[in-house]
């Protein structure tokens, strides 16, 4: 599989290494936003985080339009 984004631009086609989790497109290194994602679980009568942080990829795309999203107030 070959990365979306090298594919929808002008540049060499390059090997996916990843896929988004957002929107499911093949991504090359140069392309893939690699994150850090707190997971939630339950602990009694509340909600707790992990103590490591998962890793998640998404797209350029994905990526900017979670950034453009405000959050929670």
């Amino acid at each position: 599989m070959n990365c979306y984004e090298c594919a929808a631009g002008s540049g060499p086609p390059r090997v996916a290494v990843a896929v988004c989790r957002e929107c499911g497109v093949g991504l090359c290194t140069g392309h893939a936003r690699v994150e850090t994602h707190e997971l939630l679980r339950p602990a009694g009568l509340g909600k707790t985080t992990t103590d490591l942080p998962a890793r998640r990829v998404v797209c350029p795309v994905c990526a900017a339009a979670e950034a453009s999203v405000p959050g929670p107030v």
